[in-house]
């Protein structure tokens, strides 16, 4: 059986945007494609992400906010629910896909059946806050599966490092202050969305990492203050925001990094999950709009999850 699990959707063109749009179903198939050229996929374990109710994303939003959402998704064609971030007819379906995978993928991680996993879905969700919509995400997946995984036995402290090129604002905005997640995010600044980088909170970890930044710089700014923060914090879980827009080639960040940063990110954080977690760790997309980017990078980041 595989180490590593691969949760994607039922349907790769779920949340179907306009054909101009950044974040679009073309980035699930990139993904996908690149993983069955190399023969990669063959090594993985892959399943169907199963879609949770909404009241489900109620631990980590407002209910009304939820409830919102769904009064004023279309039963066709699309609205705006920000300037940023189309709502169309079957974008809740993909949500509940979406983040059900991280429910899933804590469940067979937890369960011991596979070391790790990666979720491989769309809309993405660390911008979204408690109580808002924004940019391009609309559920915090990594949020609800990191405050689903608390409600499992052994597991008291949840660590989410997010290094996607634009701030985990609403990931911060969910768990700041908290004693039992920490949320380590590294991001290009000044930049989108320029919130939450000089919160005072001992659970969050801002590196920000100035535009045109390169690997050599980029690994020794970060590397310190994750081990540090993680060897601090000693999580029993760690979960990933793998964002891959941090790449040189993407149209929406000014990082500098390359596929190799990807890998090398991963294998950090796979070194600190066998110091405190035994290994244990879930990944799940977020950023990456110039598709060969995105799939060379998250081919590197899941190659390194398979410890090949």
């Amino acid at each position: 059986m595989s180490s590593t699990l691969f949760i994607h959707h039922s349907h790769f063109d779920q949340h179907s945007v306009p054909p101009s749009h950044p974040e679009s179903p073309l980035r699930s198939l990139a993904v996908e494609t690149r993983l069955r050229q190399t023969g990669l996929w063959q090594d993985l374990a892959i399943k169907t992400a199963v879609p949770v109710p909404k009241d489900l994303f109620k631990l980590v939003h407002k209910a009304g906010y939820i409830d919102q959402l769904y009064q004023i998704s279309p039963a066709k064609g699309m609205i705006l629910a920000d300037p940023d971030t189309p709502l169309t007819f079957d974008t809740l379906g993909a949500t509940e896909e979406a983040a059900g995978s991280g429910i899933q993928a804590v469940d067979e991680v937890l369960a011991g059946n596979y070391k790790n996993a990666f979720c491989a879905i769309r809309p993405p969700g660390h911008h979204a806050e408690p109580n808002k919509t924004m940019g391009f995400c609309f559920v915090n997946n990594v949020a609800l599966a990191a405050q689903y995984a608390l409600s499992k036995p052994g597991i008291n402290k949840v660590l989410i490092f997010d290094f996607d090129v634009h701030q985990a604002n609403g990931t911060i905005e969910i768990f700041k202050d908290r004693e039992d997640v920490m949320v380590i995010s590294s991001f290009q600044h000044p930049y989108f969305p320029n919130s939450h980088w000089n919160i005072k909170s001992e659970n969050i970890i801002n590196i920000p990492i100035e535009a045109e930044t390169a690997s050599t710089q980029f690994r020794r700014i970060v590397e310190p203050r994750v081990i540090k923060a993680a060897s601090w914090f000693k999580p029993d879980l760690i979960l990933i925001s793998a964002g891959f827009d941090a790449h040189t080639d993407d149209p929406m960040g000014e990082l500098d990094l390359i596929d190799d940063d990807f890998s090398w990110l991963t294998k950090l954080t796979m070194s600190l999950a066998k110091d405190h977690s035994h290994g244990r760790i879930i990944s799940m997309l977020e950023g990456g709009y110039n598709l060969k980017a995105l799939a060379d990078s998250s081919h590197a980041h899941i190659q390194a999850l398979l410890n090949k």
